[in-house]
């Protein structure tokens, strides 16, 4: 019989013809769909071949993935089979026609689902699953399912044929008293290993990769939403499933819907209509002053500490603050972070819905509607053109799919800057893991708005997110000056390092460089400011409430001089503050929000002043979650009794929150229309 040195070495020899042979029918599958769909359908508008080729490049990184757990599995069946040597092979051969099978079916529906719904595995698959079967029947005339499948079954046998034929091919069967020796089976072995480690983090390291963020994805949408991979996305899309649906109203209030809505708009009795009903606003602008651009920059990080006047001394945010002082621009004393992450603000900020959970809403397991209260359907009913700008991958958070769902007529990221960049002279590093840096962005923002229409611009920045590694000195930040600071600071108060701060003032002064710049070649223009979350890098302030919770809100406007209606507010409230001061009096809206400011000085929108955030609410004067309890903004000793009156007034604000979460969970998941 053969050595069991030399049935591992055959079998991992097996192993690596397996594996390559599924990497390539993986690359046909995605060759096929570009042909196909792309060409064929005329779904690829930009067909450049670089950008195929990067296709399908960044695409067997994700792909490989797939192929290491089944090489994975394929070696574990042959292990067990070294116990029934008669049986091996066939058992292998099991593995090899599965695996054949189920890529071959996935990657050929995908394609068909695309040309169903214009977009890969998304959460209309689960609309698909439940159709009935005359119904699919029916789609089957209108589309190719059924040609489709047939074609599935001719390949499969096809190309197992060749696999089983190459195989034979290239593992004969040899005397059955031969033998190899351990070390070099050893070898292949390791070789195997790290072979498998490559594909599986999809980079030559002991890390895995996360690809979502780290690849450039091509600039063409068809190309961009191919290159994941039809496993990738029926992964998200169970995963998101199952953790969605574990959700219940009741996790959030014990409540009927009905009654959480009468609670929470104050109604006497509970409400017969629609929740957009409830959450309708009217304008109360009666300026004549037309805003031709609006900017609503996100800021990585930009936290109300930065303000902290200990940090005045290297001049933190000394670019910001002088723009505050000015007399068209304000900045609210207190105001609350509506998520805890990036993803998450910007799902809340871009959508107008609250904050339900951590799960990403394109992850939510459930279609996503075009929100009614989203700031780019409302701006788009407005006569705006709607873009939105980030130096990361557009295929972050489906980032590209999500804001055009949302209003967005185009988005804009790192691909259209690297090209935007080239032969010009900035300061290298350009790019983080990230993306590419603010600077650059804003540079192009300035290049790319159209002076001869109106524009709504959302900005998200990132050069503040780890990793920083913007050429501070190139930029004449006084690294040198900020570090002594640091060092002269008590160890107690464990500062961000020299670095971290470093990027604070660099961003500073290159967010107000571009709204110096923007204002004059756009001086009919809105400039709104927040940050996305507060920044974590300050670790002693992670027990203060405040600080953990606050963000700033900063507006500018060169032609406006808004009444401010709050001093407090959160990010639910940027968007009808927004339409408040640029749309007409009259004009119609929904909002979960509330306007900040207003033109209108005598008669102004009311709003509740108090803001309901992350896990906290705020008012003027302290910021309240159950955990931390009160944290007062001023100083100023006050009496237990009034101290006992504002926890009880905190917790009824809090049970708003809790209630906005419920009624955020219901339109999600159940609609618009309330019901027990």
């Amino acid at each position: 019989m053969k050595s069991l040195s030399y049935a591992l070495f055959s079998l991992f020899l097996k192993g690596f013809y397996f594996t390559f042979f599924m990497s390539l029918l993986f690359v046909f599958n995605r060759i096929g769909f570009i042909l196909y769909t792309g060409y064929y359908k005329h779904a690829l508008k930009n067909p450049i071949f670089d950008e195929i080729i990067k296709t399908l490049f960044n695409g067997a990184r994700y792909d490989n993935r797939v192929v290491s757990s089944l090489a994975i599995l394929f070696i574990l069946i042959g292990l067990l089979g070294l116990l029934a040597p008669k049986h091996q092979v066939k058992m292998l051969n099991i593995v090899a026609y599965f695996s054949i099978v189920i890529i071959l079916f996935l990657n050929i529906a995908n394609i068909v689902y695309y040309g169903i719904y214009g977009n890969v595995f998304d959460e209309n698959l689960l609309e698909f699953l439940h159709e009935d079967t005359l119904t699919i029947l029916k789609m089957s005339k209108e589309y190719p399912i059924l040609s489709s499948f047939s074609l599935f079954v001719i390949l499969s046998v096809l190309i197992s044929f060749i696999y089983f034929k190459l195989q034979n091919a290239l593992f004969k069967p040899k005397n059955v008293y031969q033998t190899t020796k351990p070390l070099k089976t050893f070898i292949l072995f390791a070789l195997f290993s790290l072979t498998q480690m490559f594909y599986i983090n999809a980079q030559l390291s002991f890390v895995g990769a996360s690809l979502d963020l780290s690849i450039e994805p091509a600039k063409d949408p068809f190309l961009m939403k191919i290159t994941p991979g039809a496993f990738r996305n029926l992964y998200l899309l169970a995963r998101n499933y199952r953790q969605s649906h574990n959700l219940k109203f009741s996790d959030f209030a014990k409540e009927t819907p009905l009654e959480v809505a009468k609670n929470y708009f104050h109604l006497k009795e509970n409400p017969q209509n629609n929740l957009y009903d409830l959450l309708s606003q009217t304008s109360h602008n009666d300026s004549l002053q037309t805003i031709q651009h609006v900017f609503y920059i996100v800021s990585e990080s930009l936290s109300s500490w930065h303000f902290n006047p200990k940090f005045d001394s290297i001049g933190l945010t000394s670019a910001l603050q002088d723009l505050v002082k000015k007399e068209h621009a304000h900045m609210l004393s207190a105001f609350i972070e509506g998520a805890p992450r990036t993803v998450k603000s910007l799902d809340v900020q871009i959508t107008g819905l609250p904050y339900i959970n951590d799960n990403n809403l394109v992850n939510s397991g459930v279609i996503l509607p075009s929100f009614p209260m989203a700031i780019g359907n409302i701006m788009k009913t407005l006569g705006y053109r709607n873009n939105f700008y980030y130096g990361g991958s557009g295929i972050w958070n489906k980032l590209t799919s999500f804001t055009k769902k949302q209003g967005f007529h185009a988005l804009y990221f790192n691909n259209h800057l690297l090209e935007f960049v080239k032969n010009k002279p900035y300061h290298k590093p350009i790019e983080s893991n990230w993306g590419v840096h603010d600077n650059i962005l804003f540079d192009y923002i300035l290049e790319n708005t159209n002076p001869h229409e109106k524009t709504f611009s959302m900005v998200m920045t990132l050069s503040n997110h780890a990793i920083k590694n913007v050429n501070l000195k190139a930029f004449n930040v006084p690294l040198e000056k900020i570090q002594q600071f640091v060092e002269k600071a008590p160890k107690s108060e464990n500062l961000p390092d020299a670095n971290s701060l470093g990027h604070i003032y660099w961003y500073d002064k290159v967010i107000v460089n571009f709204i110096k710049k923007a204002s004059q070649k756009f001086p009919n223009s809105l400039f709104i400011i927040t940050g996305d979350h507060f920044d974590r890098s300050y670790e002693y302030a992670k027990n203060d409430l405040y600080i953990i919770k606050s963000v700033p809100l900063i507006l500018y406007a060169p032609t406006l001089k808004p009444k401010k209606i709050s001093q407090v507010g959160s990010h639910l409230d940027i968007a009808p503050t927004i339409i408040e001061l640029i749309a007409p009096k009259g004009f119609q809206f929904v909002s979960f929000g509330k306007p900040l400011f207003s033109n209108n000085t005598t008669n102004p929108p009311s709003h509740p002043n108090y803001a309901l955030g992350y896990e906290a609410i705020a008012t003027k004067d302290y910021f309240y979650n159950p955990s931390l309890g009160l944290r007062y903004l001023n100083e100023n000793p006050k009496e237990p009794e009034d101290k006992q009156n504002d926890k009880t007034e905190a917790s009824k604000f809090y049970q708003q929150l809790e209630s906005l979460k419920a009624l955020s969970y219901y339109l999600l998941y159940h609609g618009a229309n309330l019901k027990d």
